[in-house]
């Protein structure tokens, strides 16, 4: 047995010592599809509303928003999941808004890759440069695939090859569809990773398909569908359903679903017994609910990497300590991954020092040294950071104000660390 091998039967113990096979955290929805039943937690009142439409003839148009990182991802997928498990007669599509892509085209997509018998969307997929059901099944593992709904991450970075009418084609192949079923289902996610101005576009030339014969789930969030998009737009959809952070009980539970979907052998579920948060105490978990304000990116961010912390420190449990410098690393992680640039770094420093950046609050001399005469000049920088989910922009009726996320450390203290 070499070296390798040795260190890493070592690493697997010691996940196991804690009863885990593996990290159970993960911040993409994707990944967590296989047991998204078992870890899904909270959101009844939400699900019920959209069940409920569910139970109508009539086809519905649905808008779910929030925040980055909110779990839409999760909610919609969820959603889904339900409606495969208890139906026969619904078609369920899922896909994250490709690179460029309109929303006929996307749609297109989302429907063809679930037809795999169907010769015709077959081919479609093959004329966009896209892999078709057959190809997709000689291969052993895509990364980023959407189990059960057919939807993967490969459209995402790269532009396809749209059908030259794609409205005309997703109507004729959602025709197909409809003669094996009564519903079909059509979820795009990630609007909110588009300009405001080509969302809006996007949906203006999508009216007639997404009013047409499919059931249809969009989300975004506040920047990319602002409250005038919502008003403009409201004759479009018929459930605007926000997504707000979970409460603390609700992501203590959560904490317990995703520890047990990750267990060896199965332990207790009871909140106030130690085995189900264990590697955690009762402190710590505590701790992590309340870091990650209810916002389940967060949390399964602060999760992933306070478990890493412990590993490396080959510790018992997560004892404050060991939960203080996982909080360190993540502030290092989100600052590394983001790949920022100088101007980008400043505006992130300026909202971290000030606590809430507004038009009201920074200076001229601040505005200068971004070469810039007004606030709004600076407002794609800061929607930048929203992406990397650095910075978050406040519910609030006043001027548009800007807040650090919480688990990034202040300029002083990320320094000191940094030393």
């Amino acid at each position: 047995m070499s070296e390798s091998d040795k260190l890493w039967k070592k690493t697997k113990q010691n996940f196991a010592n804690w009863n885990l096979e593996e990290i159970p955290f993960s911040e993409s929805a994707s990944s967590l599809q296989s047991n998204l039943d078992k870890v899904f937690t909270g959101r009844t009142q939400e699900l019920s509303k959209i069940f409920n439409l569910l139970q109508g003839r009539e086809r519905k148009r649905i808008l779910v928003y929030g925040p980055v990182g909110i779990g839409k991802t999760a909610f919609i997928l969820e959603v889904l999941g339900v409606l495969q498990r208890n139906t026969e007669d619904t078609l369920a599509t899922y896909i994250s808004l490709p690179f460029e892509t309109d929303l006929a085209t996307a749609a297109l997509i989302a429907l063809a890759r679930h037809m795999p018998e169907d010769e015709w969307a077959q081919q479609l997929l093959n004329n966009m440069g896209l892999m078709s059901e057959s190809t997709r099944k000689t291969k052993t593992k895509l990364e980023g695939k959407f189990a059960g709904f057919g939807g993967s991450i490969e459209a995402e970075s790269k532009p396809v090859n749209a059908p030259k009418f794609p409205t005309l084609t997703f109507q004729d192949l959602l025709e197909r569809a409809l003669e094996k079923y009564s519903r079909v289902v059509i979820a795009i996610d990630d609007l909110d990773k588009q300009d405001p101005d080509r969302v809006r576009q996007l949906l203006h030339n999508a009216q007639g398909m997404l009013k047409g014969d499919a059931w249809f789930i969009l989300t975004g969030h506040p920047s990319g569908l602002t409250q005038e998009l919502l008003i403009g737009e409201r004759g479009l959809f018929d459930l605007a359903l926000e997504i707000k952070a979970l409460d603390q009980p609700t992501t203590y539970q959560m904490l317990i679903n995703y520890l047990a979907s990750a267990r060896i052998r199965e332990t207790s579920k009871d909140p106030i017994n130690p085995d189900s948060v264990y590697p955690f105490t009762l402190e710590t978990a505590n701790n992590l609910c309340e870091r990650s304000e209810g916002i389940p990116r967060w949390f399964n961010r602060i999760g992933s990497y306070v478990l890493l912390k412990a590993a490396e420190l080959k510790a018992d449990k997560i004892t404050p300590d060991v939960f203080q410098q996982g909080l360190e690393d993540v502030s290092q992680q989100l600052r590394i991954h983001a790949k920022l640039s100088a101007e980008d770094y400043y505006v992130l420093e300026l909202v971290l020092e000030k606590g809430v950046l507004s038009d009201e609050n920074i200076t001229m001399d601040e505005l200068k040294r971004m070469k810039v005469q007004e606030f709004s000049q600076i407002l794609p920088i800061l929607d930048k950071l929203i992406q990397f989910d650095l910075v978050r922009r406040l519910p609030t009726d006043k001027a548009a104000e800007y807040q650090g996320n919480p688990l990034l450390l202040p300029p002083s203290e990320q320094s000191d660390e940094e030393e």
